[in-house]
């Protein structure tokens, strides 16, 4: 279980805006990338990946599920090969330290039912619901992906805001 206080996690950063305590559990390992990981990374089937699987807790209750894959062809060899085991946490500031320079995401959000895994590790039964948010999120260096994660939220906990630019509409188009 880690728990870092001024961590450049987004979520420790969130979880402590709102006054809770965050920590999180992790598990990583090498593993060939399925045909889906292959796919968003921009990698053929069978590559190695580092999978990371995440169960996010505030104030000791779990709040978030999420799934990592990170091309070893960009972290295998540096000090942040395994997520977790390095100095430094959180996607962009870990790929910074060795010179990737992450400069967009990509998120695709829908709902669904929970599996009865996500159900149980979310404690979702004890809460009364039964539906997810769902986000696949892509993070880029330039045209080439650095990281996905399947990420999991409480359907009923949560609700998502985003604040997007409008280029200035001009006649001419």
């Amino acid at each position: 279980m880690r728990n870092r206080t001024g961590s450049t996690s987004p979520f420790a950063r969130d979880s402590e805006a709102a006054g809770q305590q965050p920590s999180w559990e992790s598990e990583s390992t090498k593993i060939p990338a399925t045909s889906r990981t292959a796919e968003r990374l921009g990698l053929q089937p069978g590559d190695i990946v580092v999978h990371t699987r995440y169960r996010y807790l505030a104030d000791g209750a779990p709040i978030q599920l999420a799934d990592s894959y990170e091309p070893l062809a960009v972290t295998g060899g540096t000090p942040i090969e395994y997520p977790e085991r390095g100095p430094i946490i959180g996607v962009v500031a870990r790929m910074d330290s060795i010179g990737v320079t992450i400069d967009r995401f990509v998120e695709e959000v829908t709902t669904r039912p929970a599996m009865p895994e996500e159900a149980a590790a979310l404690e979702l039964d004890r809460r009364g619901g039964r539906w997810v948010i769902e986000v696949e999120r892509t993070y880029f260096a330039g045209q080439v992906a650095v990281e996905t994660a399947d990420i999991v939220f409480p359907g009923d906990r949560y609700r998502l805001v985003y604040e997007l630019p409008v280029d200035p509409w001009s006649p001419s188009d």
